[in-house]
């Protein structure tokens, strides 16, 4: 895999499951009707928008994306980019399919749902993140990016086998705390903490990694 997928099927088929989910809600939405663009911690909207402005977000966000994501294939020097390029190709599915669960729950109204979409989001970015960083190398787009891991492939590879696997293992942990606790306030804690938490000992095992090797 040396090459940024970008136009791949799955990513027509979500974008396009967004464009669909987005007719949905013009025919199915009155156009006088204020949708809930922004939640405070409580899960509660903060923020309210037209129907036209609130539905056209996500498809914006997707296609803003693809095209965030095709600038980097295309204007990348190709030896700086293969080193993350497992990780690219797996991130763009995952936050298209992300701005299709929030056009969805927008859509519909699930009124319960988006604490936990958000979490269940974040959860399989992590999940997914965790199981390819393994085959990262070390690269200026992903990854942790320490003196002590680019200056050593070995410490590169050893970190983020590490990180990945406490990537994975938050990811799963999340998920079964939007399970047990609904409260969108504990689970904005619970994703904070999946995100940073991985990171946090990602980079304590790196400097523990070089300052052991300098012994």
């Amino acid at each position: 895999m040396t090459d940024l997928r970008v136009f791949t099927r799955l990513n027509h088929l979500l974008l396009s499951l967004i464009a669909v989910t987005t007719i949905a809600g013009v025919m199915r939405i009155p156009p006088d009707a204020q949708l809930p663009v922004h939640f405070d911690l409580f899960g509660q909207p903060d923020r309210f928008a037209g129907r036209d402005d609130a539905l056209i977000l996500m498809p914006a966000f997707g296609l803003g994306v693809l095209v965030l994501f095709w600038a980097i294939g295309r204007f990348s020097h190709p030896q700086r980019l293969a080193g993350g390029i497992y990780v690219l190709n797996a991130v763009l599915p995952v936050l298209l399919a992300m701005f299709l669960a929030f056009q969805v729950v927008l859509v519909f109204q699930f009124d319960f749902a988006i604490a936990r979409v958000a979490a269940w989001s974040v959860a399989a970015l992590l999940i997914v993140l965790g199981n390819l960083m393994p085959k990262s190398q070390p690269n200026r787009y992903g990854g942790i990016r320490l003196k002590t891991t680019l200056a050593d492939p070995a410490n590169w590879a050893a970190t983020h086998r590490f990180t990945g696997l406490a990537m994975m293992i938050s990811g799963g942990l999340l998920v079964i705390l939007t399970l047990i606790a609904g409260e969108a306030p504990i689970v904005f804690v619970g994703v904070l903490a999946a995100i940073i938490l991985p990171l946090l000992l990602g980079v304590l095992y790196s400097w523990r990694m070089a300052r052991r090797g300098r012994e």
